[in-house]
């Protein structure tokens, strides 16, 4: 190494003057650490002690040197936007720390678990210009993916390094750092940890700063500007960090700016800054967004239109990426911080864009939002609430749950029509959203609305008579209009209540008309296929079924009186030539047209519900014509308002709905798949409230994904005719732990569609600012948890992409030796209850081995998705004890006993040969009796380590609740239901 005595700093330049023969000098960038600003000492205190020492000392603070030593000379000074910055990143940080218990819930990921700011305190803690470059990683990160941000890294710093070193060449004067960090290598792998960091940090920031940063890319997004007209990667790069440097500290020193680029407002976006603003385009606009930290009064114009700035690519960058292949040419690469493109939604923001996905299905059914959603709303309560009325639907009503689609559509639509103000103009930008970008996101219904529209089979749910009535005569007149019929060529039949148990069809005309009296050879021609006991009116035609086939003049008085009080006119059917076999053979009506002779006796159905009230055209025309004459939108907008007018019969909505979803082929429809898939996505997301969903899955056809076909078992694609059919069209589908994380890599990329049979062997995910665990490492082993259940939290493992973890094959378990023995000790029971586990501690290691996983080959330089192997380790007190198969938590050979529900006396019985186990190697070193209790009472990551080792040495294994009942565990242990073998019951 050469000796730092030899470097002469010259005075005049504040550099070293290095003679050639000392290039050669070796800087270990570890050992470089200044004390962060005050103002970042939050970042600091909100990291776990592991993460803080990384970041003080580790690999990441040795990137965080190198980095800031690269590009010290580059970096323009910024005091006030460190200030600033440092202070908003604190507060941050600060919202979102857990405390010691906090964490310690975590288990085995409880140094990995809260904010993953490593990055962002190593910045801080390496010199101003190293978090200068934290900045500048976080403009990449929000701007460009991955693989993208790290092949410009890639790039830009061969540059610079390659800048320094032509400097000092002809020169021979460089910094100590400068060149030292010019000598290193900084691996890809190291740049993308790098980058990684950043991307968690900006998701923590959008999260704790959602509202302001809502309200700051609905400007936005409207704007029309590229970073920078440069073609050059490096020089684009450096422009576009040094001014939006430069621009972020004018403003906070109070120094008004003008945006004439999109650099400041991509640093605007990517640093949590938020500045007042003059919008000029599209319209003059003040914005205040009342942000203390911008007292002093620097306001942003932005909007100003420049030569390079016309285009609807929004904020925008556009660079030829040499790096981000194997093989080519370099990439020419666009991307925008257009919400539509790069941002990240919570679960409520992706169900708007569901639903404006769905209302784009509908077509002209769906354009009206308001009104479209406020029917999904109407539609659930009424499904909801009013199925208890009858018996029939009561199974529909208990399985209508707050996880079906159904469900969350409605909490959707509700959320929107309840909103105001800014978070309506954000939800309709989300509606939006999902009408132009989910074209394939949940494939084609077979009909809109449910089926409810198709050929008007709503009519049936129309309260009453008269309203059925009015609607078909309008919808009648339209379409005669359209088609050109008169009045003898289209009419209505419909149900007339008589009784609870009686009904009787009735006729009527759509267009006023004068009735003659039939020719007189009509009753020799066509008698013997008619009933001649029945009513019929014009205006309104109308007939009577007579029971037992007696005739009542009296009712049929009554109700002539009552239509023609209405302006009807009222004939009786014996005096018509008018009649059927049945409603879905068509109605035969000879000379309605007044004519005298029979031209166009046959009428068959053509719009409404044939078994209750509907239109029938005569034969001669095409009743399919109505879908061309009866726009869908006509037709909704009339639904619309009858439910809106509360003249929609409950009993009757949830009747037909429920056909429909019963006759729903549920395992092959792409529609109804699509929404299940959404349930179930949600159902697991709802558990996780700080994780977001990548917007891009909008663009996925997400019934034909890999989890979601193969939640599907071939033999069971028919058709639901069965009351469960409904409820498996409704219900969420219920996934395998591959499954439950194939989609959560799915939705967490927006475009991983990743083998669910690969992912069988995964305990847990890890992506961006989320790590998502099975379950079972985070709960007592007592608790029943179901298939495919996963649970999430805040934190970073600080490898880049999703990374899967999987434990070895064959964990390791400490060997008892002989010289241990003394401390091995097996005493009886003395039935007290207690912790002497207090001491056991879990860890999280990783091997090095590790495997890609294949999401499509793009020929491109770094790993996106992988599965890693993590080793979960049992400590006591600082020593180590064993390696955890968390897999085998889920065997049948795992045993939880029950509550005592018999109330037994002897709740301190302790039945004879119970022998305690009070130690790890008391545990491995198993006494021989029958059964034996390790106390860990109420300490869950001990009871979790001593079931997966109790399982693991072959034990029949017995998890007993808190206050277990030990005359109920002698019972269980002698009657044989625990097995035959040695029984280690875990208390």
């Amino acid at each position: 190494m050469t000796s730092i005595n030899k470097l002469v700093p010259s005075i005049a330049s504040g550099s070293l003057e290095i003679a050639p023969a000392l290039a050669n000098l070796n800087f270990d960038f570890a050992l470089w650490k200044v004390a962060a600003p005050k103002e970042f000492e939050g970042v600091g205190s909100a990291l776990s002690a592991s993460r803080r020492e990384e970041a003080e000392g580790g690999r990441i603070h040795t990137i965080a040197r190198k980095l800031g030593a690269l590009f010290e000379k580059k970096v323009p000074a910024t005091p006030g936007l460190t200030k600033t910055y440092g202070t908003r990143a604190s507060e941050i940080a600060r919202f979102v720390s857990l405390d010691d218990r906090g964490r310690k819930s975590y288990g085995v990921f409880a140094s990995r678990a809260g904010p993953d700011a490593t990055s962002l305190w190593a910045a801080a803690t390496s010199g101003t210009s190293a978090i200068s470059i934290h900045l500048l990683a976080c403009l990449l990160a929000r701007i460009w993916d991955a693989p993208e941000a790290i092949s410009i890294w890639v790039e830009v710093v061969k540059r610079r390094k390659e800048e320094i070193i032509a400097e000092f060449d002809e020169t021979d004067i460089a910094h100590l750092a400068t060149l030292a960090a010019a000598r290193q290598d900084l691996p890809r792998a190291q740049i993308a940890e790098w980058d990684d960091s950043a991307r968690a940090w900006l998701r923590i920031a959008d999260t704790v700063k959602n509202k302001q940063q809502k309200q700051l890319m609905l400007i936005l997004d409207n704007v029309q500007s590229p970073i920078n007209a440069k073609t050059d990667t490096y020089d684009s790069v450096m422009e576009a960090w040094t001014s939006s440097l430069t621009q972020m500290e004018a403003l906070v020193q109070g120094i008004s700016q003008q945006a004439r680029s999109g650099e400041t407002l991509l640093a605007l976006s990517s640093w949590h800054l938020y500045p007042d603003l003059t919008v000029v385009a599209p319209s003059m606009a003040h914005v205040r967004q009342n942000d203390p930290l911008f007292g002093s009064g620097g306001m942003l114009t932005i909007g100003l239109e420049t030569p390079i700035s016309r285009g609807n690519n929004g904020v925008h960058w556009s660079l030829p990426l040499a790096y981000l292949r194997h093989y080519g040419r370099p990439v020419a690469s666009t991307c925008s911080i257009n919400s539509a493109s790069r941002s990240r939604l919570s679960l409520p923001e992706l169900l708007q864009a569901t639903l404006g996905a769905l209302l784009q299905k509908w077509g002209p059914a769906g354009e009206d939002t308001s009104r479209s959603l406020n029917w999904i709303w109407s539609i659930y309560h009424i499904l909801k609430e009013d199925a208890k009325i009858d018996r029939g639907f009561l199974y529909l009503r208990t399985n209508v749950t707050q996880h079906c689609w159904l469900a969350l559509l409605s909490e959707a639509a509700d959320r929107y029509l309840a909103s105001s103000g800014l978070e309506r103009q954000h939800n309709n930008k989300l509606i939006s959203l999902g009408r132009r970008q989910a074209h394939v996101f949940l494939g084609t219904p077979s009909e809109p609305n449910f089926g409810l529209l198709e050929k008007g089979r709503f009519v049936s749910m129309i309260t009453h008579t008269e309203d059925k009535i009015a609607y078909l005569r309008k919808v009648g007149k339209l379409i005669a209009e359209e088609m050109r019929l008169d009045g003898s060529q289209i009419i209505i039949r419909y149900r007339h209540q008589l009784s609870n148990s009686l009904w009787v069809p009735e006729y009527a005309t759509v267009i006023p008309m004068t009735k003659v009296k039939p020719p007189a050879d009509f009753v020799a021609q066509y008698c013997v296929e008619l009933q001649t006991d029945r009513e019929v009116v014009l205006d309104r035609l109308k007939f009577h079924l007579i029971a037992q086939g007696q005739y009542h003049d009296e009712a049929f008085a009554q109700r002539r009186k009552l239509l023609e009080t209405a302006g009807e006119s009222v004939f009786s059917c014996k005096d018509q030539l008018i009649g059927e076999i049945s409603p879905h053979n068509g109605v035969y009506w000879c000379n309605l047209d007044g004519s005298s002779r029979c031209s166009t006796p046959w009428y068959r159905y053509m719009y409404g519900d044939i078994d209750d009230a509907a239109l029938f055209i005569t034969k001669a025309r095409d009743p399919n014509f109505v879908n061309v004459v009866l726009p869908a939108r006509a037709s909704a907008n009339e639904m619309y308002s009858l439910f809106e007018s509360n003249k929609m019969d409950s009993l009757k909505t949830i009747g037909q709905l429920d056909s429909y979803l019963r006759q729903a082929k549920v395992d092959v429809d792409p529609y109804i798949k699509s929404l299940k898939a959404i349930s179930t996505a949600a159902t697991m997301y709802a558990h996780f409230p700080h994780a977001s969903v990548d917007v891009r899955i909008l663009q996925q056809n997400l019934y034909d994904v890999s989890w979601v076909r193969t939640c599907i078992s071939p033999s069971d694609s028919s058709v639901t005719m069965f009351p469960e059919g409904s409820f498996q069209a409704l219900q969420p589908y219920v996934l395998t732990d591959g499954q439950a994380f194939a989609c959560l890599a799915m939705f967490e990329s927006g475009q991983y569609n990743i083998d669910p049979d690969q992912l069988a062997d995964v305990v847990a995910m890890c992506s961006g600012d989320s790590i998502f665990v099975r379950a079972a490492l985070l709960a007592d082993p007592h608790e029943r948890l179901g298939s495919g259940e996963i649970r999430g939290l805040m934190g970073n493992i600080g490898r880049p992409g999703i990374t899967f973890l999987v434990p070895p094959k064959a964990p390791l378990l400490k060997e008892v030796s002989l010289d241990e023995w003394p401390l091995i000790e097996h005493n009886d029971f003395d039935g007290c209850v207690l912790d002497n586990f207090q001491n056991t501690s879990l860890h999280l290691s990783f091997t090095t081995a590790e495997a890609p996983l294949n999401t499509g080959f793009s020929g491109g330089q770094d790993q996106v998705a992988c599965i890693l192997e993590a080793v979960f380790s049992v400590y006591d007190g600082g020593r180590w004890v064993a390696d955890l198969n968390i897999s085998n938590l889920a065997t049948t050979w795992l045993r939880r006993m029950h509550p005592c529900t018999s109330q037994h006396a002897e709740t301190t019985y302790a039945p004879p040969k119970l022998t305690c186990i009070d130690s790890w190697l008391g545990l491995i070193n198993a006494p021989a009796e029958r059964i034996s209790l390790l106390r860990a009472n109420r300490n869950w990551q001990a009871r979790l380590a001593a079931s997966s080792i109790s399982l693991a040495l072959g034990h029949e294994t017995v998890i007993l609740p808190d206050d277990a009942c030990w005359h109920c565990l002698h019972q269980y242990a002698s009657s044989g239901r625990y097995g035959h073998g040695q029984i280690i019951a875990i208390g």
